[in-house]
């Protein structure tokens, strides 16, 4: 049992993949799935929240998919993305120049804070599009957010602190 406890992190982790698959999926639906989209967000997000939480308090040395948590991260991302494109929120000849410049940015620099310069307006997307189509999933959105800042305020702080050091070092 203690085994398959040690696991969990990891499967949290993992988990976002399914999750993304099934956000991007829900683009076959089209608009009327936003609010299952945007409750499969908050979920993929929690899980995101605790797998690194419950690592830490484990003391539970990192695998493969913990040292690959942040490409689980952007796939949650990018199936958010699919979605809003495939549902005809946004379109695709713009999602496509976007993702083409991101990566090719990306590649250059190779920085995590380049990657979540990409990231996060593709993370505020399906809220954006909410607040306009779906405001109660808006509002569940919102309030997850500020649930999660309260009490995860910490490791927020740590990620600014972290984005804006990359940030620095790439300046140099």
């Amino acid at each position: 049992m203690a085994g398959l406890v040690k696991k969990v992190p990891d499967l949290l982790t993992a988990s976002r993949a399914v999750i993304a698959v099934a956000i991007a999926t829900l683009g076959f639906v089209g608009p009327r799935a936003l609010e299952a989209v945007v409750l499969l967000i908050i979920l993929g997000w929690t899980t995101d929240i605790l797998d690194g939480r419950l690592a830490r308090r484990w003391k539970k040395n990192p695998t493969w998919i913990g040292e690959k948590e942040f490409a689980f991260d952007m796939v949650m991302v990018v199936g958010g993305l699919c979605y809003l494109v495939m549902a005809g929120f946004f379109p695709p000849v713009i999602a496509g120049i976007y993702v083409a410049v991101a990566a090719l940015v990306i590649a250059f620099f190779r920085s995590k804070s380049v990657t979540m310069s990409f990231a996060f307006p593709l993370v505020a997307l399906p809220l954006v599009v909410s607040w306009f189509n779906a405001p109660r999933a808006a509002l569940w959105f919102t309030a997850w957010i500020a649930v999660a800042v309260v009490l995860d305020r910490k490791r927020f702080k740590g990620v600014v602190l972290e984005f804006i050091s990359n940030y620095r070092a790439i300046r140099r």
